[in-house]
């Protein structure tokens, strides 16, 4: 629809209310919405400057998607994608079904000014005390070099410009709240730092204090570590993160309270030095013992030995699973790590390009893999490496687990735990896809919890993920959110709280 030509400036100051996170489905309305998730979502699509259509549909991260998946690409599209609708997008001639008409005098941020048959913009605060003017976010036809392609954020003169037979009407969301309570409807597993969050993760795990070996990995460096998982569930332990240099005192603290006897460091001094592993071993009682290669695929290969090593010694064994994951990124090994730890099953990496490499081959043959789950997309782990596992395992041993990112990704992984390995969404893990630490600690919590865990991002709440609770809100209890709110923003705690039809205040 129209939008006036006129130049703006682009501003890069919001009002207060409007955060820089959101919700990511695009699934029915929930509920509730609330003012911060509505300026949330609005403020995503204008970050991402959504090219205007009024024939496309787009998710919440910009992908173009079909329709019912997204919400089409036009001005009411846009305030239907803020408002979280259930149709992918309503028209200035029907926004009116959703929302409730107000004065001027009772706008807040999140309500929306329509012009019946002529534009729809999402009313962002007022921008003077006289409140003459406004922010203005929404989405329109006409290219100017201030703000793109029609989709952006500006002052505007109240009400805005339109045809004097279609003014500009205020109407307020029906149901929209202030912001939700959260507080009742998630379990915070957290510490000031990420070594203390690990530490908060092993008691949410551990809560009795008893596990006898204890992993751990380096809080500043992910490729060795990613194998720890598995580990972890090797000998029943969890998996704790140091510094480089220095044993965290809580860690030291935490291991004490579990009554650990050994203390199993994976990756090179490079990752966890040998003064720290000196730290570990002159715990009372504790004694320290390394597990590395020369480098991240040596050593994920050393791992995955030592953990069919491990299960050996236990009565569950082996059952002859393992999982092949690029060396070059975490994610896609994070979200498989409830599996890995619950069931046992080592993570190998493989090095980026063509074919299945040497480190990876050789590991495989040497635990006597019999079945492989390559994680992640042909761009994370190539074909032609999935074809030689095929070659080594036969066609129907080899099963790729990948989507469209490392949230779909991650998604796909998780609902096979759910569908194969006894997990289920009950409390289930959330942790951030934009960093490694709590995920790392986190997975080996979650198996103990029986549930799988999921990434997000850290400013929205991943579309699948509340897709999921949505759909499981009676049987999904209460999920465990790792990392604190500079972790995972509030609005993605406030968002988990919608999912699971948490009450508004």
């Amino acid at each position: 629809m129209f939008r006036s030509p006129r130049p703006a400036a682009r501003f890069s100051a919001v009002v207060a209310l409007t955060l820089v996170m959101a919700l990511g489905a695009a699934s029915p309305a929930f509920a509730a919405m609330s003012r911060s998730l509505v300026m949330a979502r609005a403020q995503r699509w204008v970050d991402l400057a959504i090219p205007y259509s009024q024939t496309t549909y787009r998710d919440l991260d910009g992908k173009v998607v079909s329709y019912g998946s997204g919400y089409r690409t036009d001005c009411s599209g846009f305030v239907s994608m803020a408002w979280n609708t259930f149709k992918p997008g309503y028209s200035t001639r029907t926004l009116n079904q959703t929302a409730t008409r107000i004065t001027k005098e009772a706008l807040q941020p999140g309500d929306a000014l329509v012009a019946y048959n002529y534009h729809a913009v999402i009313f962002g605060g007022w921008a003077n005390p006289e409140r003459t003017k406004f922010y203005e976010y929404q989405m329109g036809s006409v290219v100017d070099t201030a703000t793109g392609d029609g989709t952006g954020m500006r002052i505007e003169t109240y009400p805005g410009p339109s045809p004097k037979d279609s003014p500009y009407i205020p109407y307020r969301l029906n149901g929209i709240t202030e912001n939700i309570d959260y507080s009742g409807s998630i379990e915070p597993i957290e510490g000031a730092d990420r070594y203390k969050t690990a530490v908060a993760a092993s008691r949410s795990a551990f809560t009795t204090g008893s596990a006898g070996t204890v992993v751990i990995a380096s809080g500043e460096n992910w490729p060795d570590a990613l194998g720890a998982s598995a580990l972890a569930g090797a000998v029943g332990g969890p998996v704790l993160l140091t510094k480089p240099d220095a044993l965290p005192a809580a860690v030291a603290a935490e291991i004490a309270r579990l009554g650990a006897r050994e203390a199993i460091v994976v990756g090179g001094e490079p990752a966890v030095s040998a003064s720290v592993f000196r730290q570990l071993d002159a715990l009372a009682s504790v004694s320290a013992t390394r597990v590395a290669g020369t480098d991240r695929y040596a050593t994920s290969a050393r791992i995955a030995e030592e953990t069919v090593r491990r299960a050996g010694l236990r009565s569950r064994g082996y059952t002859g699973t393992v999982f092949v994951t690029t060396g070059a990124n975490f994610p896609d090994a994070l979200a498989a790590s409830p599996l890995a730890a619950k069931s046992v099953w080592p993570i190998v990496l493989t090095r980026p390009g063509d074919g299945l490499s040497q480190d990876a081959s050789a590991s495989i043959a040497k635990i006597r893999a019999n079945r492989a789950l390559v994680l992640g997309s042909a761009s994370a782990v190539s074909t032609s490496t999935k074809a030689d596992l095929v070659g080594m395992l036969g066609e129907d041993r080899v099963v790729r687990l990948a989507g469209y990112s490392r949230y779909d990704t991650g998604f796909e992984i998780a609902k096979y735990g759910l569908a194969n390995c006894g997990l289920t969404i009950n409390g289930t893990a959330i942790a951030t896809g934009a960093n490694f630490p709590d995920a790392l600690a986190g997975g080996v919590m979650a198996a103990r919890h029986n549930t799988v865990l999921m990434l997000t991002p850290p400013g929205w709440l991943s579309a699948n993920v509340a897709d999921l609770l949505v759909q499981n809100a009676a049987s999904a209890g209460k999920p465990r959110v790792l990392g604190g709110p500079t972790v995972l923003k509030p609005i993605v705690r406030e968002a988990i709280a919608l999912a699971l039809g948490t009450p508004a205040e």
